[in-house]
């Protein structure tokens, strides 16, 4: 599969003006911190994800720590997680007290699969990270139903996909 280069300095001259408008109020307002335009933000995350809250953070590498840390990890348990990922997902892990535990991808979506994450669950399996990739979603679905029926948890870092859809979901 063949992946075309962006050419990231024409996509940025047709929104420069919208973008540097919305900095420069910023900046002129000095409110950096829980402004109106992280609560836009939010909303409209929250409406590309279909979901009913999105939450702001200071980073992706925040976003996936903050879920990561509310389960309550031990030492000796076990996350799963693509091998191939942005550092940020293992040190997640890592920093909640867990090991990640890394399964390879399938070379056509650069995703995970229920079959490479199944084959990977142990006694000590906590929960399962799919990390979605180069604008292509995992199939959570399926992930999920693996995951409830092992009595694992999820946590999607979808950072990479937004708006993205497998068979219909979001």
């Amino acid at each position: 599969m063949s992946v075309p280069m962006l050419d990231l300095k024409a996509q940025h001259q047709t929104i420069k003006d919208a973008v540097l408008a919305r900095v420069n109020g910023v900046v002129e307002r000095q409110q950096f911190i829980l402004g109106p335009e992280v609560a836009e933000l939010e909303r409209e995350l929250a409406t590309i994800c279909a979901t009913t809250h999105a939450i702001g953070c200071a980073s992706g590498t925040d976003a996936i720590l903050l879920p990561i840390k509310a389960l309550d990890l031990a030492p000796g348990d076990e996350v799963i997680c693509p091998s191939f990922t942005f550092i940020a997902s293992a040190n997640a892990i890592l920093h909640a007290g867990a090991t990640p535990v890394f399964v390879d991808i399938d070379p056509r979506t650069y995703n995970t699969t229920p079959d490479l994450i199944e084959a990977a669950i142990t006694p000590r399996t906590r929960a399962i990270m799919p990390v979605d990739q180069i604008g292509l979603a995992a199939d959570l679905p399926a992930i999920v139903d693996l995951a409830h029926g092992r009595g694992l948890m999820v946590v999607e870092d979808a950072a990479p996909s937004l708006g993205a859809t497998v068979n219909g979901h979001k």
